[in-house]
C-alpha cells in the first residue's frame, strides 16, 4: 500500500487484468483513509475477482462506498479498480427560526 499525491492509497492487486486498487476517502481524516484502505487490502488478498471483492466489501462496509472497475479518470486509471468511500454525512443546517 502506498499513499499517493492525489490523496488516495494504491494497493497492488493483479487480478482480472487489473494492476491495482486505488482507494479514496474524500473529506475523511487521513487515519480513516488508512484504516479503510487496510481493510480493503485485507479483503483483496482473499477475493481475486471484481465480483467477489465487491461482495466482501459490501458485507463489511454496507453501502458506504462505490467500486468502479477500470474507471476512466482522464485516462489514468483504466488498469485500476477504484474504491471510493463516501464522504461523511453532513449535519443539516438548523433553522434558528423554528
Amino acid at each position: 500500500m502506498t499513499g499517493e499525491m492525489d490523496g488516495s492509497v494504491r494497493i497492488a492487486w493483479t487480478a482480472e487484468g487489473y494492476e491495482a486498487i486505488r482507494v479514496y476517502a474524500r473529506r475523511r481524516p487521513q487515519e480513516e483513509l488508512a484504516s479503510f484502505a487496510s481493510r480493503v487490502a485485507d479483503a483483496a488478498l482473499l477475493n481475486r475477482s471484481i465480483q467477489t471483492l465487491r461482495t466482501a466489501l459490501r458485507s463489511e462496509f454496507g453501502a458506504t462506498f462505490d467500486l468502479e472497475p477500470g474507471a476512466d479518470r482522464g485516462g489514468r486509471y483504466e488498469s485500476e479498480v477504484l474504491v471510493i468511500f463516501h464522504p461523511p454525512r453532513g449535519e443539516p443546517n438548523p433553522d434558528p427560526d423554528h
